[in-house]
């Protein structure tokens, strides 16, 4: 009857048989702590399974509807072989899709053959530290513990007063431990100790690394791990988040996480504002705006920040970043904790009449003030280091700029009325 069976079946037992070793080793593989390493060894696993994967579900489906029509017995080899190749590939599915999520985001409804496909892509698909010909680097920082201290200390200062004297308690204890433990436990006292006082230093050491922006991707090379890379044109709506004040995470085509940004609002908003236009690509020219100038200003009581031009200025009032970045991108975002100052100096990529449109849409968005220099007037009599004053009508703006924005105002205000 076995005989008969696999007979009638015209090779489709065979199929079935020979799948069993493919399925097995790829399970093995992806069940392992050094799965990515393991695949990595074995190129050959993926597309043996790939390759067969058509004739497969065939002969499984066969197999099925045969045994349920003729009522086949449990113990029969070719339908026990089926249902155990059915169950590994549930297993294999349900393994290749957790280990795809770890690198990227994975659909559930993603059939075994894509996600291992898409997996083995992922895996063997090398991420390059050096830039690429014709790639240009917008933005680099990285993980400084001393920053990030600093910036916990500014939390703590902000969190219910219950929680600074719970840590204090903590401390007491732990000293105490030291100096009044008996004399047989007072080495275990003393290392417990001194590993309480290094463990920031060693979460700063172990959390460290270095970020790049670029024109075409996203870099984090930490000092203990693997490079991440993701790139900009895969990062979509709402891709971009900041958790726990100083990490920041994207999706795209990976998964990517800077650990122990001190600026991680501000990476966030650059992510943002190049993974679309109007700054999607622009950096590529690797030419900043130097017609312009962006400093720190004051119009009449109102804090804000000042754009001077050849054309004019415009004043747009401080706390207003993501109305700017809105503003800019044309969609609501989420991100927060910058201002608009770091989205001006971001539009310097584009060309001048770009960044001019995007200006006067900050503008309108934050309720901010544009006047032209025919109607308005310089005030000269201080080095533009110490301090700016230009009137318009009964208004004064004043300000002072930057060493690095010293050469471009000066040129600027030349030609401006006095």
């Amino acid at each position: 009857m076995v005989a008969d069976i696999e007979r009638q079946l015209e090779g489709r037992a065979e199929v079935l048989a020979a799948a069993r070793r493919p399925h097995a080793e790829l399970e093995k593989v992806l069940s392992g702590r050094r799965w990515r390493r393991a695949l990595m060894r074995r190129p050959e696993l993926v597309p043996a399974l790939v390759a067969e994967a058509e004739a497969v579900e065939e002969a499984l489906e066969r197999v099925q509807r045969r045994a349920a029509q003729e009522g086949w017995p449990d113990d029969t080899p070719v339908w026990r072989e089926a249902r155990e190749l059915l169950a590994r590939r549930e297993r294999l599915t349900r393994l290749a899709r957790r280990r795809l999520d770890v690198l990227t985001v994975a659909p559930e409804d993603m059939s075994l053959e894509e996600a291992l496909t898409r997996l083995d892509a992922l895996v063997r698909q090398p991420a390059s530290w050096a830039l690429k010909p014709g790639e240009v680097l917008v933005h680099e920082t990285f993980a400084q513990g001393s920053q990030r201290r600093n910036k916990a200390r500014q939390l703590r200062s902000e969190l219910p007063p219950h929680y600074g004297w719970r840590l204090g308690v903590f401390w007491l204890a732990a000293f105490m431990a030291f100096f009044l433990a008996p004399p047989g436990t007072q080495k275990v006292a003393g290392g417990l100790f001194m590993a309480l006082s290094m463990a920031p230093a060693i979460w700063d050491l172990l959390r460290s690394g270095h970020a790049r922006l670029t024109s075409e991707r996203l870099l984090w090379k930490p000092l203990f791990g693997a490079l991440q890379e993701v790139r900009l044109g895969t990062i979509g709506e709402g891709g971009v988040r900041v958790e726990r004040a100083w990490d920041v995470c994207v999706v795209g085509d990976r998964r990517w996480r800077a650990r122990g940004i001190w600026e991680a609002p501000g990476l966030a908003m650059l992510i943002e504002l190049h993974r679309q236009p109007p700054l999607r690509g622009a950096a590529r020219a690797g030419v900043r705006l130097d017609s312009v100038a962006v400093f720190s200003a004051k119009l009449g009581k109102r804090k804000g920040f000042c754009v001077l031009g050849p054309q004019g200025l415009s004043f747009i009032p401080e706390g207003r970043g993501s109305q700017a970045l809105r503003a800019v991108t044309g969609h609501p975002s989420t991100l927060r904790g910058f201002d608009s100052d770091q989205v001006l100096d971001a539009l310097r990529w584009l060309p001048e009449a770009e960044f001019d449109a995007c200006v006067m849409r900050m503008v309108e968005a934050t309720g901010g003030v544009a006047w032209p220099r025919a109607d308005a007037r310089y005030v000269p009599g201080s080095p533009v280091w110490r301090r700016i004053r230009i009137e318009h009508g009964n208004l004064a703006l004043t300000g002072r700029v930057q060493w690095d924005q010293q050469d471009a105002t000066e040129r600027l205000l030349r030609d401006w009325p006095r």
